[in-house]
């Protein structure tokens, strides 16, 4: 992620959801359950937006494969 030479920038969950058009509770419960890529740092979780919808992504593809 920061070995790429590209500035990254983290949003907290609030923009994430804005981001993504979900409720915030909903980003917390991804937290929760270990499903969305995220950083802590001290008691905040930040996210790469990029990372995020990669992941997503990839998680489209294997439902696609599977069928």
């Amino acid at each position: 992620m920061l070995n790429s030479g590209k500035e990254v920038t983290l949003l907290n969950s609030k923009e994430l959801a804005v981001k993504l058009g979900v409720p915030i509770n909903t980003i917390y419960y991804w937290v929760s359950k270990s499903d969305i890529p995220y950083v802590k740092l001290g008691k905040h979780n930040r996210f790469n937006y990029e990372e995020v919808i990669e992941y997503f992504q990839s998680k489209t593809k294997q439902k696609k494969d599977l069928k």
